[in-house]
């Protein structure tokens, strides 16, 4: 049920109000003062304030600012008298949503409040799309192969879906494909229209890291300037997939127990519960039992998590699926950089079939990645392939040689694509920690910095 403040020094503007309101299955909430409608907002959830300019001593333009200091996300809609419009026009340009004036209809409350509420849904909606956009490109495709390993992963995937709130640890080698589980997981369950919310534990500190899982409250440390929603509550009815879930800190380990045992969690700095109904999917290429053994990661919450265990096998141990990921990546970046890649030649299979690709399925990817971009040839052939492929290390001094078609080649785009890739493989090496990312590429920080905004590369540390 929504919660809608509304702000007026009138009794019989906030009666009536509240009435109409609560005919619509809202919950009202009111107060003459600004000051307090600041404290409430401060202290919590409210999904629409309706805002007097008029409150007597105080402008109702001073408390929106507070209110959108507070909440930067929060909807405001000004109610006005006929002889303050001006004040009200001066108010959107402040952000609020929009305006009414007195004296007002039911109806016309009605319409405004359901539009309001529309709009916040569906800009809640947006941040989430957009959060998943950066990988949208393969991470959400289904997952390819046929080989019995993967497909008992598929029937413990369509399992464990069907039972909404089991907690799942995905376990395997890094570049497996462990976040696609996890994927597979949400849209295959009853939560698949809800928030698919995803993080990296092992690439923010514990401080920030609790902050992204937990959120905070203005005022909850130096730079908390506004209230933060936590991704506890963005996936609020989804799932959250807790990747790298071996890196996270000893002391951040005890309130994510809490979390699973109570099912509710608390903003930094808060003062009360806040329910929630989220499935949690936690991924790691660590061995937790010999971390638990190290005294580096808590034996209850392994068992908490480990409440239904999917281990995802190296490629190399499912050499069937290679056939059926390498069409896949084909026609996908073949289609993305405009070639016409259609056929893989017999010797250039056998040299990939024999490969014992330590960086998985992610590796695979990146490398036909490379070969559509510096090829346009219609069978790849095993010269096509990358040194390693051959099993020769690659010389520093090496000379780069790919071939430029007849109809030319987009410069800046190859050269981009290559320095995204390149970037990204660095970023991996070193944990995503942007100093040691610098240091191994030999740039300035800012220069790297740039290129990861350029790139909508993730920059963590």
């Amino acid at each position: 049920m929504e919660k809608i403040l509304i702000v007026d020094d009138e009794a019989f503007i906030r009666e009536n109000l509240e009435r109409i309101l609560a005919e619509d299955g809202f919950r009202p909430l009111s107060t003459e003062s600004g000051e307090e409608a600041v404290r409430i907002v401060g202290e919590e959830e409210i999904d629409l304030v309706l805002l007097d300019l008029n409150l007597g001593a105080r402008s109702g333009l001073d408390v929106l600012r507070e209110l959108r200091e507070i909440d930067p996300n929060l909807l405001v809609i000004i109610i006005t008298g006929y002889g303050t419009v001006e004040s009200a026009v001066e108010a959107l340009k402040l952000g609020a949503y929009d305006y009414i004036k007195k004296p007002f209809k039911a109806d016309a409350i009605h319409l405004i409040v359901r539009l309001a509420l529309e709009t916040q849904n569906l800009r809640r909606e947006v941040r989430q799309l957009r959060r998943g956009e950066k990988e949208k490109d393969l991470s959400g495709a289904d997952m390819v192969g046929s080989s019995p390993q993967l497909l008992q992963v598929y029937r413990q995937v369509r399992e464990v879906a069907k039972h909404e709130s089991a907690t799942v640890l995905v376990t395997g080698e890094s570049g497996v494909g462990k976040e696609l589980v996890a994927r597979a997981i949400h849209n295959l369950s009853p939560r698949t229209n809800k928030p698919f919310v995803e993080i990296n534990c092992g690439s923010l500190p514990f401080n920030l890291l609790e902050t992204e899982l937990f959120g905070h409250e203005r005022g909850a440390f130096t730079d908390a300037k506004n209230r933060k929603i936590g991704l506890f509550e963005e996936s609020n009815g989804g799932t959250i997939f807790l990747d790298e879930i071996g890196e996270m800190d000893m002391n951040l380990q005890v309130k994510l127990l809490r979390v699973l045992e109570d099912r509710k969690i608390r903003r930094l700095g808060g003062t009360r519960n806040i329910d929630i109904d989220v499935r949690v999917v936690a991924a790691t290429n660590r061995d937790l039992k010999g971390a638990m053994e190290q005294k580096e990661f808590r034996e209850d919450l392994y068992y908490r998590l480990n409440v239904f265990p999917i281990h995802i096998p190296p490629l190399r141990e499912r050499r069937e699926d290679i056939p059926h990921l390498l069409e896949y990546f084909l026609k996908f970046f073949s289609r993305a950089f405009r070639k016409d890649i259609r056929e893989v030649s017999r010797d250039a299979l056998d040299l990939l079939m024999r490969y014992h690709w330590p960086g998985n399925v992610r590796e695979l990817k990146n490398i036909v990645e490379r070969i559509c971009i510096m090829h346009n040839v219609e069978t790849l052939k095993r010269e096509h392939l990358p040194a390693e492929i051959w099993g020769e290390k690659p010389r520093a001094d090496a000379p780069v040689s790919f071939e430029i078609p007849p109809e030319g080649i987009m410069l800046e785009e190859m050269v981009g694509q290559i320095e995204k890739e390149l970037i990204g493989k660095a970023l991996e090496i070193t944990g995503s920690n942007v100093a040691k990312t610098a240091r191994l590429l030999s740039v300035p920080r800012g220069t790297l910095r740039y290129k990861l905004e350029k790139y909508e590369l993730g920059e963590e540390g």
